[in-house]
């Protein structure tokens, strides 16, 4: 029998540039770069339809799937955990 140990630390998710913003997972959710924006997002897809709204154009791109996820929030910027 093998035994394979998972690793403790968090996984990490290299950045991604979108319409000149960059989006960051971490442990917690997904962070943007737009300025006045503080919320995490629950998916890189919500991340990008944020950016999307940022811009007016919200629903015009991306993937069905991604139009599908909307923009989900998992923590208000101006909240405390």
């Amino acid at each position: 029998m093998r035994v394979i140990w998972k690793d403790s630390k968090p996984k990490e998710y290299k950045p991604i540039i979108y319409r000149g913003f960059m989006i960051w997972g971490t442990p917690a959710g997904w962070e943007i770069t737009v300025p006045g924006d503080n919320n995490i997002y629950k998916t890189h897809y919500s991340a990008q339809n944020a950016i999307d709204q940022h811009f007016g154009d919200f629903g015009k791109h991306g993937t069905e799937k991604r139009k599908s996820y909307g923009i989900q929030t998992i923590k208000k910027g101006d909240e405390t955990a």
